[in-house]
């Protein structure tokens, strides 16, 4: 964990709002997400007043800071990543992104999407194999889920 992190963690008020937590392993994933060439954060947290599981990722240089579940939506992964069973870093190059149909959430096709830095690849696992999820990654303007699997978590 980055020296700076429990600082900024407190001085931006997020120990109010969220819990450390370790639902999955590891508890934090270092990386530079946003390719500044500086090491970013990412933690698992629980929103304290709801109790939902997410992430909330800290960029090292400016301090930015992100939340995807912990009763904020982000993408197909909804406001609660209680459906989570394993996140790591993805480094591969490119992604097959599940293309779902909005009412249903099932899976209509697919498309390749290139990657130029790390990601973060949540996934649940049913019977031993992987059912769903999605990588969470910086396109430069911003963070977007990229859907892996079948369908929706929602």
């Amino acid at each position: 964990m980055p020296s700076w992190f429990p600082e900024v963690f407190k001085s931006k008020g997020l120990d109010k709002k969220y819990g450390p937590a370790s639902f999955l392993v590891p508890a934090y994933i270092v990386s530079d997400f946003n390719g500044d060439s500086i090491p970013d954060v990412a933690v698992l947290v629980i929103e304290r007043s709801s109790q939902k599981k997410g992430i909330l990722l800290i960029h090292g240089n400016t301090f930015d800071t992100f939340v995807f579940g912990a009763g904020s939506a982000f993408g197909e992964g909804d406001d609660d990543f209680k459906w989570a069973s394993r996140w790591k870093l993805y480094t591969k190059k490119k992604a097959t992104e599940s293309l779902l149909e909005k009412e249903s959430g099932d899976k209509i096709g697919s498309r390749e999407v290139k990657l130029y830095r790390p990601g973060i690849l949540v996934e649940r696992v049913e019977d031993d194999a992987v059912a769903a999820g999605g990588i969470i990654y910086w396109n430069d303007q911003g963070y977007i889920w990229i859907q892996q699997g079948e369908q929706s978590e929602n």
